[in-house]
């Protein structure tokens, strides 16, 4: 599993993942910027805002670009993760994948940077801004910025990841991966 957002960085490089891990969450959509704030306000003392706090009316002006994922634990003792909800922006561009388990949703080839992703923001207890191309449902073209952050469930267990996407195809990845590699000193 990936423990955070330095792991991230090293498998995508190892992999050859046209995706990055920004901490500085410099995002350049306002709106996820937004998101940010929102979840900060949330957090309370423990530092990670509880799910019922991220309520579908807090989340309005984002509902269109969100999605929340739950880790649970597979039949292999491994983890799976659920997509809870799928706002229909996000959908647009990856599909609909609400009440389906992510693995069952994604191409293989595509997985292991998915679960990636989830298990960096989890293992780092923060959000994360991610940029990446649009592999999952053959739009390439597309580069994505990513809002990723934890959310506490009900019963307290960290196993909640609340996802905001932005899409863009002004520019190619090549261009988005450089200047964010030589941004992060990477």
């Amino acid at each position: 599993m990936i423990a955070g957002a330095a792991d991230y960085n090293d498998a995508a490089l190892r992999e050859s993942w046209p995706t990055l891990c920004d901490v500085t969450l410099d995002f350049g959509q306002p709106d996820l910027g937004r998101l940010l704030a929102v979840w900060r306000s949330q957090a309370g003392e423990s530092g990670i805002p509880p799910r019922q706090a991220m309520s579908p009316r807090v989340l309005k002006p984002f509902l269109r670009d969100v999605a929340l994922y739950e880790r649970l634990a597979g039949n292999d003792g491994g983890r799976r993760y659920r997509v809870r909800l799928m706002g229909t922006g996000f959908a647009q561009i990856v599909g609909d994948m609400t009440g389906k388990f992510v693995d069952e949703a994604v191409p293989a080839e595509f997985l292991p940077r998915w679960h990636a992703a989830l298990d960096a923001t989890l293992a780092a207890r923060v959000p994360l801004r991610f940029l990446g191309r649009e592999d999952t449902n053959h739009m390439a073209f597309l580069t994505g910025e990513f809002f990723s952050a934890p959310l506490a469930a009900d019963d307290g267990q960290l196993n909640l990841v609340l996802s905001a996407a932005r899409f863009s195809g002004r520019q190619p990845w090549e261009e988005v991966e450089a200047e964010t590699r030589k941004k992060l000193g990477l």
